[in-house]
């Protein structure tokens, strides 16, 4: 016993194409670049990529200028963190050598914070600590905190009259104002 198979054949209709048709799809194909034209539009290409090429490295330039930059003013205030925390423990030494001294072994203990005053003191000049001069100066606000006014016969106004708490700068930038009564 044999199967006999049925084959169907489809029949596709193509769409009758009029050479009308032909003629413009030749007509509006892209034409091919002369080599004048192509040469002219890598020339462009070519100009862009080095404009490009230029801003590129005028960034990176920047950059490292910046950075460069940060890094000097890094190191230049590296020391202030401690400076400033050294300044209370510089202000209870200026308190205890206040103090009346009795006896011979309470002025050798004396002498002895007045050394570590001193070589305290010392360290933090080196590392650009200084001292804001206030007294008998005008008041500046920049520099100075101002708590107390007092009138004063001969005194022009805004001139500090006393110093209750010693300023200090590191380098070039503020790390206490010094506390100060003014005169009116």
């Amino acid at each position: 016993m044999t199967k006999k198979k049925k084959v169907t054949e489809e029949v596709i209709e193509e769409p009758s194409v009029t050479e009308e048709e032909i003629v413009e799809e030749i007509i509006d194909a892209p034409k091919e670049k002369t080599p004048e034209e192509v040469i002219i539009e890598l020339e462009e290409k070519i100009k862009e990529l080095q404009n490009n090429l230029l801003k590129e490295k005028a960034d990176l330039e920047n950059i490292k200028k910046r950075l460069e930059k940060e890094r000097v003013i890094e190191r230049k205030y590296a020391a202030m963190s401690i400076s400033k925390s050294l300044l209370t423990p510089i202000d209870h030494f200026d308190l205890a050598l206040t103090h009346e001294k009795s006896g011979e072994e309470s002025e050798k203990i004396f002498q002895g914070f007045k050394m570590i005053k001193e070589q305290l003191n010392k360290a933090l000049e080196d590392e650009g600590v200084s001292l804001i001069d206030a007294l008998n100066e005008e008041y500046d606000p920049n520099y100075h905190q101002a708590i107390m006014t007092e009138k004063v016969e001969g005194k022009e106004p805004n001139i500090v009259l006393e110093v209750l708490q010693k300023g200090y700068m590191f380098k070039d930038r503020l790390i206490r104002p010094a506390i100060v009564k003014i005169s009116e």
